[in-house]
């Protein structure tokens, strides 16, 4: 990334949680790829939208955004050892992680120091200038033997959709080609996808380190999921829900018709079983009753529906 994500979403960084949370859903039903299948401008900004709210809606990933900024976001970063060099950069957080021609590197590398701390805050191997090669001698006379490469870890967010369906999709790693990876469906937010061999290069013919994928499943514009299961809300008619009808809607297994039953009221939930986030889940869409726009007319057929409801719809309500 390299664009600010308060920016991204549009926020001051002292935004709390709940304005953050609501700034994402607003932009991410107004970007959704399905309202602008036209505009690939509209789909990356939903990724970047998307992005950004996974990082500042987690508080420790948030805090170490905000403390060192984009270089926390790298895999294999190492907050110890960003401290340390905080600390020998003078505590002040002027320090700058991202300038590895910086005055301030070259002070400390004169110092023994530097190289090994920057292998050890990005997992590096063998990529500084040889020095992999010194973790791999022996303790009689020095002989040399290979060890292990690091593991590694980074994040990737994705869609709802892709969560639940399933995919492929693929990630740029620091000094690397892009690599492909598959995402299983029914995945959840939080778990990891082991990547072997991916991670740091082996020591003098050591096998090389794994990369562990972190996923994050963004929240949806529509859907939200419990486990298994995936709740929607589905706006009605007055009339639908009067009558009774059919109503039609789009489901992770595609375009479904559900029967509202007569009488039904809103928040009424109709179960939708085996449409869920996995094979054993449910869907629960929930009854929305959506009132016409504002007119005379619709005020004058108010007035008349008004006579057919209790004295006091509210009368249930306790404390």
């Amino acid at each position: 990334m390299s664009k600010d994500l308060y920016d991204v979403l549009g926020v001051e960084r002292g935004a709390g949680e709940d304005e953050i949370r609501k700034r994402y859903r607003k932009l991410a039903r107004e970007l959704h790829p399905d309202l602008n299948p036209d505009d690939p401008a509209a789909e990356q900004r939903f990724k970047e939208v998307g992005a950004a709210y996974s990082v500042l809606s987690d508080e420790r990933k948030r805090k170490l955004y905000d403390e060192f900024g984009e270089v926390a976001l790298q895999a294999g970063f190492d907050e110890a050892k960003a401290e340390q060099m905080r600390r020998f950069g003078g505590g002040g957080g002027g320090f700058n992680y991202g300038d590895w021609s910086n005055s301030e590197f070259h002070d400390f590398e004169s110092h023994g120091g530097l190289q090994d701390l920057l292998r050890s805050l990005f997992g590096g191997g063998g990529g500084m200038g040889g020095m992999g090669g010194m973790g791999g001698m022996g303790g009689m006379g020095g002989r040399p033997r290979a060890s292990r490469g690091r593991d590694l870890e980074t994040e990737l967010t994705i869609d709802l959709p892709t969560a639940v369906r399933g995919g492929v999709k693929t990630i740029a790693l620091p000094g690397r080609d892009r690599v492909e990876v598959k995402i299983p469906p029914g995945i959840e937010s939080g778990k990891k996808l082991r990547l072997t061999g991916l991670g740091s290069p082996g020591v003098r013919g050591g096998q090389a380190g794994n990369l562990y994928v972190q996923i994050v499943v963004a929240e949806h514009a529509c859907y939200r999921r419990e486990g298994d299961h995936l709740h929607v809300d589905v706006p009605v008619t007055l009339q639908e829900v009067l009558k009774g009808a059919k109503v039609s809607f789009e489901t992770p297994q595609g375009e479904i018709s559900v029967t509202v039953p007569p009488g039904a009221q809103s928040g009424q939930t109709l179960r939708l079983k085996g449409v869920g986030a996995t094979p054993s889940g449910n869907l629960y869409a929930h009854l929305v009753v959506v009132a016409p726009p504002a007119s005379p007319e619709a005020v004058e057929l108010a007035e008349k529906l008004q006579a057919l409801y209790p004295s006091n719809v509210r009368q249930k309500i306790r404390f």
